[in-house]
């Protein structure tokens, strides 16, 4: 495996990942460079036996971002001060497809109606380019699952965004 290829294929694919699941920017490039150290000390266990680079690499960034998540809610449920972290703004999130403040307003209301499975699904399909047999190789879930949970969540987006 050759690092220096991988970061330069995967990086603004597992980037466009992060920023779509972590709405903080700051903490999603800290989120990012311990995937890529993880990647560059981890490269010599690769084994593709196992499966391709790039759902080796999506499992990594996909477990970062949920122990970002579970440590940041333990964090806030133990914690003695009262200073609390930013919530992270639906606002912020990149999606620079779209021109309109207002089509983004409507798309990140749409998305915080889904539950965190299929936020994660849309993030992986969508943000990434993976195809459902690689967010099926991710996420341990069967290939007709994955297109089961990814069309039941377009239909409620859709069905959110034309109710607007």
């Amino acid at each position: 495996m050759n690092f220096e290829q991988v970061y330069n294929d995967y990086f603004g694919r597992l980037y466009s990942y992060i920023r779509a699941r972590i709405y903080n920017e700051t903490q999603a490039d800290d989120i990012c460079s311990e995937i890529w150290q993880t990647v560059f000390e981890k490269q010599d266990s690769f084994d593709e036996s196992k499966g391709n680079c790039e759902q080796w690499l999506f499992t990594i960034a996909r477990n970062k971002v949920n122990s970002h998540f579970r440590l940041y809610h333990i964090k806030n449920f133990f914690s003695f001060s009262d200073k609390e972290e930013n919530l992270p703004s639906k606002e912020s999130q990149p999606l620079n497809e779209l021109d309109k403040e207002e089509d983004i307003k409507q798309l990140n209301a749409a998305l915080s109606t889904l539950n965190q499975k299929e936020r994660d699904l849309i993030s992986l399909k969508f943000f990434s380019s993976l195809n459902n047999r690689e967010i099926s190789a991710v996420v341990s879930l069967s290939e007709s699952n994955v297109g089961t949970i990814l069309n039941r969540a377009m239909t409620k987006i859709r069905t959110f965004m034309e109710d607007l």
